[in-house]
């Protein structure tokens, strides 16, 4: 009988996961080396989507998280966390143009909410921004949202701890107690033992040097070092006059609101420069601030008025990679009683991902959809290193 449970890692989704067990009455605690939310779940770009099309082999699943918010909205009541006007996105040069257009038709088929729209519709819908003079046609996904993750958490930690949670912060995992090849209990820096029954692994980038401390030489995640894709620049200006109420995707800049009069950005471009450079000097990016000016003045060409705004943040997101690019979720093999959740486009995939896992781990039945996700596959053979990613 599964009773008592530790998650490990309190971002987005070890959050979402505590949650979903402590719901089903399970005893949980959830542990992790900082404050709640203080990782890679911070500092995201926070777009909530299945329309990027470099993530196909895992589109279903990204949809579903996409459906899952609106099922999480409906669950708490209201949701100021959740803004869902929709993303609209436009290419200029006429190969990335048609490239989109057929994939938004893939989108379609596969009943993703995809509209087409004229000039003259997207200039009704957002008259701030500016479409350059040689697009014709903009490709609106309708059900897209972005995210305010530190206030869903909080409702979400909120109402786990009334429920019964235990919150162990600011403790880092030390290691694991095991009899006859299966966890027992879990231990903290601070001298703490908490006896479990399984251990739920959400610590992101940090996956590999937690599953080690129980013995496992399984390696799943790209390795934390400057020039890997993880990086992503999240930009954030300060307070202007503008009317941007959607995310949209201009030539590759990602512009969103953020409250207040703020915008965000991030850009496809300056990730690679990023990247380029680390890969080159072999140390971690130390000018985000001259790149965030490159950021702002290539998103004012679509949103004139960024032209008064400052930067007011500008931080690096050191993403999580599996190494082959998918989801890795399922019982970690040779250790007993371990299950692992990691992912890139985490942020999207947290409320799937909690419903699926706490399924095999509360009743112990394996849900279909994650056939193809499993930690196993990184035991039989190397797998290619995942490139071209988002920040989401």
């Amino acid at each position: 009988m599964v009773d008592r449970c530790v998650v490990l890692g309190a971002g987005i989704v070890g959050a979402l996961t505590a949650y979903r067990l402590t719901e089903r009455g399970m005893r949980v605690t959830l542990v992790d080396a900082g404050s709640a939310g203080s990782g890679t779940t911070a500092t995201g770009y926070g777009h909530i989507n299945a329309s990027y099309a470099g993530y196909w082999d895992y589109f279903a699943l990204r949809a579903a998280g996409v459906a899952g918010y609106r099922r999480l909205r409906a669950e708490l009541g209201e949701a100021p966390w959740l803004t869902d006007a929709g993303c609209a996105q436009f290419e200029s040069d006429e190969t990335k143009r048609l490239a989109l257009a057929r994939h938004a038709e893939r989108l379609q088929a596969a009943g993703y909410s995809v509209v087409s729209l004229t000039r003259a519709r997207f200039a009704e819908m957002e008259p701030d921004v500016t479409v350059p003079s040689d697009v014709s046609e903009i490709f609106y996904y309708t059900d897209e949202a972005y995210l305010d993750t530190t206030a869903l958490m909080a409702e979400l930690l909120g109402r786990s701890v009334r429920w019964g949670l235990e919150l162990c912060l600011n403790d880092p995992v030390t290691g694991f107690g095991l009899r006859d090849e299966r966890i027992q209990s879990v231990h903290v820096k601070s001298g703490g033992r908490i006896e479990t029954d399984v251990v739920v692994c959400c610590c992101g980038r940090w996956t590999d040097s937690v599953l080690a401390l129980a013995g496992s030489g399984i390696s799943l995640m790209i390795p934390h070092e400057p020039g890997t894709a993880a990086a992503g620049l999240i930009v954030t200006g300060s307070p202007v006059v503008q009317r941007l109420r959607r995310m949209i995707i201009a030539n590759g800049v990602n512009i969103r609101p953020c409250g207040g009069g703020r915008l965000m950005i991030w850009s496809s471009q300056i990730d690679a420069d990023i990247q380029e450079e680390e890969r080159a000097s072999g140390t971690w990016c130390q000018r985000p601030t001259e790149l965030a000016t490159a950021a702002m003045q290539a998103a004012q060409d679509y949103l004139p008025p960024l032209g008064s705004a400052e930067i007011e943040t500008a931080r690096i997101c050191r993403r999580a990679l599996p190494r082959d690019g998918l989801p890795v979720m399922g019982w970690v093999p040779g250790i007993g009683g371990l299950y692992v959740i990691a992912a890139h486009a985490a942020v999207t995939l947290a409320p799937a991902l909690a419903e699926l896992s706490v399924t095999e781990v509360s009743q112990t039945t394996e849900a279909a959809a994650l056939d193809g996700y499993r930690p196993d596959r990184f035991t039989r053979a190397d797998k290619p290193v995942a490139a071209g990613v988002h920040p989401h």
